[in-house]
């Protein structure tokens, strides 16, 4: 009797619910993905980046800036397959939203620690696709959409601010 009550209650509801445990295979995943966009930065620097963008200069800060902006493009692929085996509520809207934010990533990590730069890309790209998660829980599409907007465009200028 009180799962059906539950269920009414939950369909009137103006959010989607998000279960405890979904949101921490979310931020497992975003841990997955932030190790995995680290580790194909380096190696998209180095062995494509590097040599078509630097040639033999020894410091070439552009090559990683367009290594991670590939490496966030090709692990979007990833965080969209895995948002979608997860059942997360509109996965695409939260990989898009995702994506436009980390993008530009590997540019703070110029000049980092390898451990250190690892840390900060792993951190931040759990924080953002669990952010982004739970920012497209309107029932109402339009606001989930104005929503994400206005939090990619405070992501993307605060930054620049600084």
């Amino acid at each position: 009797m009180e799962d059906s009550t539950q269920t009414a209650i939950d369909s009137n509801s103006p959010l989607i619910d998000v279960r405890p445990n979904t949101m921490v295979q979310v931020v497992l995943l975003g841990i997955i993905l932030g190790a995995v966009t680290w580790l194909l930065t380096i190696l998209i620097e180095r062995f494509v980046a590097g040599a078509l963008l630097c040639g033999d200069q020894t410091t070439c800060e552009s090559s990683t800036l367009v290594a991670g902006n590939a490496a966030i493009v090709l692990t979007a692929i990833g965080g969209l397959l895995g948002m979608v085996r997860l059942g997360v509520y509109r996965p695409l809207l939260v990989v898009i939203a995702a994506t436009i934010v980390l993008w530009g990533l590997s540019g703070y990590m110029i000049g980092m620690m390898w451990y250190e730069a690892m840390a900060w890309t792993v951190l931040f790209t759990a924080v953002t696709y669990a952010a982004f998660v739970w920012l497209v829980r309107p029932r109402f599409f339009l606001a989930a959409i104005i929503l994400v907007l206005l939090v990619v465009i405070l992501a993307r200028i605060l930054p620049a601010l600084v």
